[in-house]
């Protein structure tokens, strides 16, 4: 009797055993990640973010599905890099050089006029992403992916011909680098922050700015500015990350299928950028602005102000953000 209660005894702890073990792996496995991030549902990163979700959706069959939370709705912008890494959010996108303050290396992703386009662009973040991905580890995060904005690209109220059509003019600064950048080109920095743009172009307070082709037709800078130069002042990147332990809870094979899609997503968000940044130049020349390329004196000029400013930036850094400069250069240099 009692070998055949122990004998019933043991079968039920087996099973017992066996359904928790069931649960914690369906627990471990299904997982649901809140992604924040600053920009419009609209916006081509936000667009490629909501593509990226379905990605590892359907790779994953549905155990890992990611939300999308658009506009900063979910944290605002200048809280979603520690929100991720306190555990208030489990992913979020930001844009890099917001960072460089707290890891100069990322300061790196807007150093003026040493990028001359999308190649140079990706060759700088070749060079570099080993070096952020643990950097963001060593914070406790993952990265996953990274994709540019357009190029930033100066507009004017009128033609800038020679260096001197810079003088005394307003020039926007909301950045040490764009404030200092205003400095040697012998213009006033006037700080306005980019929620506070578009009216400040429409009432007239600016001359000069260094942005995007995106943020000009958002701001409608065509009211103020006929003028748009093609200078690629730099191309800054948005880098997308998750918790470093809300990743570590998946297995091997999905983290590859997370991995995989942020592969697929980078190389899809790169072609997104350099396709609307056309797109956007399109509909500044549709509302009369002049785009065009600056005068080659005044492009020898500026790069000498890039190399300045690289010298200044590489003070503050260390070793490691030296090599990697100097990576990017001598790849840069064999192209």
């Amino acid at each position: 009797m009692r070998s055949g209660f122990a004998a019933v005894r043991s079968m039920m702890l087996a099973v017992c055993t066996a359904l928790l073990f069931a649960q914690s792996f369906v627990h471990a496995e299904a997982l649901k990640i809140n992604m924040a991030t600053a920009y419009a549902a609209d916006n081509f990163h936000a667009q490629n973010l909501q593509q990226y979700a379905s990605d590892v959706a359907t790779a994953t069959s549905g155990r890992v599905s990611i939300k999308i939370h658009p506009a900063g709705t979910l944290l605002k912008p200048n809280e979603i890099f520690e929100g991720v890494r306190r555990d208030k959010v489990e992913a979020g996108e930001v844009i890099m050089s917001s960072l460089a303050k707290e890891i100069p290396l990322f300061g790196m992703d807007s150093l003026p006029f040493i990028v001359s386009g999308y190649e140079d662009a990706r060759r700088m973040w070749d060079a570099s992403r080993s070096s952020v991905e643990k950097a963001l580890s060593e914070r406790g995060l993952q990265l996953l992916y990274a994709v540019p904005w357009p190029p930033q690209n100066l507009y004017s109220r009128n033609p800038i011909n020679t260096m001197r059509d810079f003088k005394g003019l307003r020039m926007r600064a909301y950045s040490p680098a764009s404030e200092r950048i205003s400095e040697l080109v012998g213009a006033k920095p006037v700080t306005i922050q980019v929620i506070d743009l578009s009216q400040a172009i429409s009432d007239g307070k600016l001359d000069l700015m260094i942005t995007s082709s995106w943020t000009g037709v958002e701001t409608k800078a065509w009211s103020r500015m006929q003028h748009y130069y093609r200078v690629n002042a730099w191309i800054p990147k948005n880098i997308v990350f998750i918790n470093k332990k809300i990743f570590d809870r998946l297995d091997s094979d999905t983290q590859k299928k997370l991995f995989d899609a942020a592969r697929v997503a980078e190389q899809r968000g790169w072609k997104l950028s350099q396709n609307s940044d056309q797109d956007y130049e399109n509909q500044l020349a549709a509302n009369k602005v002049n785009v065009s390329i600056v005068d080659p004196y005044i492009r020898r000029y500026l790069d000498r102000i890039g190399e300045n400013l690289a010298r200044e930036w590489l003070k503050q850094a260390g070793s490691e953000e030296l090599k990697i400069l100097l990576k990017y250069t001598t790849d840069r240099s064999m192209k």
